[in-house]
């Protein structure tokens, strides 16, 4: 024992704890091994020269093992982990149902398996089984392992991931945010116009309030599942799941109160609070979220600079454009303090203004106040109010300009791209340690899959087994994990794939570098499309036919083709676009008709030369060939309901806009047609691929921009709600300044309902004309409603958008480059491909060592690894 205690070292920043177990294994095959605590903070200490007591021995991991005698390994997982329950071989389907069934050894026997597989499959512990196939789970996932892994605990947690779970779960967070749309003030009317809204179909208060406690509920105790399956260790450490619990405490307050009001207080703070649970529920949200917060600091730094520039400027213009003691411009600021910049006015009436000069006009408009200057300078720096801002001081001197021009170039040109560089060196910065994180954890729970599969085995009885346990892990084993795994059927397939590649015999014993190989096919999420090969004919004439279809030069024809048929379309639209639908004779019928026959013989051709199965192969075929039966269709009812138009047919009165109808969606989808042509060039390829993968990547972006919207949207109801009003009588007689907010009618943009609410954000967010809103609001309550749209603008233009903006410009980067790498291969042939967040920069990140990895699972609260 002394000379086992003296091999032994804690090795893990250079053995690997295959080498340590070999060796503990071939020197104590008499003997058992039991684990008692040991502290893993130490690494790379040599424990050669430490003497340990007795029978103590210390493994690779840092656990000190006492060597006793009995003749066989002893395992004690957690929480249960020493039941040995059988294995449950049954569908994906059960979700988990592991019931008692026969045991490892009868299985294989009853399936048939060789004796290699039955030595496998019984030397295994169920309940190992069971964790490594949470854990395989876990890491396709990206979710983390930190949770309890006893079998009652993991048969919860697989039915609380399943997909039936979630998708309630989405459910409930979308009846909970919708409601908002019903609450009062209700949005169900025809029109937001505070003219012709009308009353307002409102909800019964029970209804509503009983369907949102019965969301909050449901919420809570989902989180309530989630800290029991975490464990209390784990989940005060999950602020985000703690605040979610403590937010549901508040809103079921708030609730109470408000049911004992009878829906009728004036504010409701729970309201604000619901957008919480949607940032929560998804792991990407809040790595954007964490991105923004991290964020700040920098582009901070910059508003601050982009205020003094504001402020200086803002000065600057004030002692340009001053207004003269004895101008009429200030005799009218004095007499009518109402009156505000936009021309919203408090107290409506006609005014007789008398001529001013052009830099009184100025002054007394744009620059009145320090204020007034600063916001028309805010506003000019988003181009919204140019030029009129500029308009008065150019007329009077044309050297006035250049103050307006230095201000657009410092601000516009500089601060802002300079903003945008920022948030973008962090979005990237973040992400990419972000989804470094999210690769450890994968990796991490790859890894904790095959610790427990070859660490925690039963008593080996099978007969034919005369040599000691192996510390790998055997082929059938992995492939009853892959069996049980809810994993995609394409990534099932792809494992195989790769225990084929890892492996020659795929029934061998692997070790934790060929397990981790083999998982790495998890890396691949999108598996790629197996060419289709061509079925060439036998006889030599329709094989030289075929060769000339299935060519590509043939596709480049149909698309020549195709672009003549939108100029003909062009240029009939240009000179006759009215005889052109009047008549079921006219030259576009005949020549769409023509067209339309051409398309059809085309993709017959293509279907013959290629077969159904290479045909449908390639998407766009498949594209072809939905635009080429919508055509046939939209011809075939033409020449049924008109005639062919190779002959006279005139049309009645009644059925022109019918026919006037049918040539418009013939000739839309002709050009939608001509879209394929993005396909034969490379760049073009590329941009489309990065629209596509916006698309896909668009959920948790979009998330995040609703969650801001739902915030502001309440928060605008509560402050602005009813204070913009309509009299008849009195509007009817009034003359308001041009571009003002009554002038211009803007009487649908307010924040009397939720949904009109939005669209005014959404107005502001696209910040054309958004001084309107600026002006009138003000007018309305107070300079300080300032504050909320300045505070919108920032947060949704400046930061979130400009967010967006940066993912658009990582996915092109990562694009070209993909594509400049590419640019020998065949464009023709070659997939478009979509890329989640993930893959974007999957190609930076590095593999976590084997030391990182065995340690975190050291310090795994649930989890005890034995041998």
């Amino acid at each position: 024992m002394a000379e086992n205690s003296d091999r032994s070292r804690l090795v893990l920043a250079e053995h690997s704890t295959d080498e340590v177990f070999q060796s503990i294994s071939t020197s104590s095959s008499q003997e058992e091994i039991i684990p008692q605590p040991f502290s893993t903070q130490a690494v790379d200490i040599d424990t050669s020269s430490i003497s340990f007591p007795g029978n103590v021995q210390v493994d690779a991991e840092g656990e000190v093992y006492t060597i006793t005698r009995g003749g066989s390994l002893h395992m004690s997982g957690d929480q249960g982990s020493d039941r040995h329950t059988p294995w449950h071989y049954a569908s994906q389907q059960s979700m988990g149902d592991f019931a008692t069934t026969p045991s490892m050894e009868e299985y294989a026997q009853f399936i048939g398996l060789d004796s290699v597989a039955s030595e496998q499959l019984a030397a295994m512990q169920e309940t190992a089984l069971i964790q490594s196939v949470v854990f395989i789970e876990d890491a396709y996932k990206y979710r983390s392992i930190h949770h309890k892994v006893d079998e009652s605990c993991l048969r919860l947690y697989r039915h609380y991931q399943s997909t039936s779970v979630h998708v309630f779960r989405y459910v409930v967070i979308f009846v909970l945010h919708i409601l908002a749309f019903f609450e009062p003030p209700s949005s169900l009317t025809w029109t937001s116009d505070i003219r012709f809204r009308g009353d307002r179909v409102q909800a019964p208060c029970w209804l509503l309030e009983s369907i949102e406690l019965m969301c909050l509920v449901l919420l809570l105790l989902d989180n309530v599942v989630r800290g029991f399956l975490l464990g209390k260790y784990y989940f005060v450490r999950h602020k985000w799941d703690l605040a979610a619990v403590i937010l549901l405490v508040i809103s079921i307050i708030d609730w109470g109160v408000s049911a004992s009001l009878g829906c009728m207080e004036v504010v409701r703070f729970r309201r604000m609070l619901r957008p919480y649970f949607i940032i929560q529920n998804s792991s990407l949200m809040k790595k954007i979220v964490n991105c923004l917060r991290m964020t700040m600091p920098e582009v901070f730094s910059v508003l601050t600079m982009l205020c003094m520039h504001l402020y200086i400027f803002t000065l600057f213009g004030m002692l340009l454009f001053p207004i003269p003691q004895d101008s009429d411009v200030r005799k009218r600021n004095t007499t009518h303090p109402g009156k505000h910049p936009a021309g919203f006015q408090d107290d409506p009436g006609n005014v007789t203004e008398a001529p001013v000069s052009p830099i009184d006009a100025e002054g007394g408009q744009y620059f009145s106040s320090l204020l007034d200057s600063f916001m028309s300078l805010l506003v000019l720096l988003t181009t919204a109010n140019n030029p009129d801002v500029t308009m008065p001081a150019y007329s009077r001197n044309r050297l006035f300009s250049i103050f307006f021009m230095l201000f657009l170039i410092i601000g516009l040109y500089c601060f802002w791209n300079m903003l945008t560089a920022v948030i973008y060196n962090q979005f990237r910065g973040y992400f990419l340690s972000s989804m470094q994180s999210s690769l450890v954890r994968r990796r991490l729970g790859v890894r904790a899959a095959f610790e427990v599969l070859r660490r925690k085995k039963g008593l080996f009885h099978h007969a034919s087994s005369m040599a000691p346990i192996s510390n790998d892990v055997g082929g059938f084993v992995i492939r009853a994990v892959l069996e049980k795994a809810m994993l995609p059927k394409t990534m099932k397939s792809s494992l195989i794939e790769a225990k084929q590649k890892v492996k020659q015999h795929p029934e061998l014993m692997y070790s934790a570098t060929d397990f981790q190989q083999l998982f790495t096919a998890l890396d691949t999420e999108i598996a790629p499309p197996t060419e289709v090969g061509v079925r060439w004919f036998e006889r030599p004439t329709l094989r030289r036919i075929q060769r000339v279809i299935v060519h590509k030069y043939f596709s480049y024809f149909g698309m020549g083709v195709a672009l003549c048929n939108v100029v003909v379309i062009t240029v009939e639209l240009a000179t006759e676009f009215a005889e052109s639908f009047d008549d079921s004779t006219s030259d576009l019928r005949v020549v769409n008709f023509a067209f339309a026959n051409y398309y059809v013989l085309e993709q017959l051709l293509k279907i013959w030369a290629n077969g159904p199965r290479r045909y449908i192969h390639f998407k766009s075929n498949i594209f072809d060939a939905i635009i080429t039966v919508a055509l046939v269709i939209g011809e075939l009812y033409s020449a049924i309901k008109f005639g062919i138009p190779f002959f006279y047919n005139r049309s009645d009165a009644g059925s022109i806009t019918t026919l006037w109808n049918v040539l418009r969606i013939i000739n839309i989808l002709i050009m939608v047609r001509l879209l394929k042509i993005i396909s034969f060039f490379r760049s073009m390829r590329v941009i489309t691929s990065v629209l596509l993968d916006l698309v896909s990547n668009m959920k948790a972006f979009a998330g995040v921009l609703i969650v801001i919207y739902y915030v502001f949207a309440i928060l605008g109801m509560e402050l602005f709600r009813g204070v913009i009003t309509f009299d008849n009588v009195t509007e009817s007689n009034v003359t308001y300044e041009c571009g003002s907010y009554r002038q211009l009618q803007y009487w649908s943009n307010n924040f009397d309902d939720f949904a009109a609410t939005i669209m005014v954000l959404w107005d502001v967010m696209v910040v054309n004309n958004w001084m309107v809103f600026l002006e009138a609001y003000r007018a309305a309550t107070s300079a300080w409603s300032y504050l909320y749209f300045v505070a919108w603008w920032l947060i949704s233009v400046i930061i979130v958008l400009n967010l967006f903006t940066a993912l658009i410009m990582e996915n092109f980067i990562m694009k070209w480059d993909r594509h400049q790498i590419q640019q020998e291969a065949e464009a023709f042939h070659t997939p478009v491909t979509l890329n989640s967040v993930h893959d974007m920069f999957r190609g930076l990140l590095k593999e976590p060592a084997d030391n990182e990895l065995l340690m975190q699972l050291c310090l795994h609260q649930h989890l005890t690894l034995e041998r």
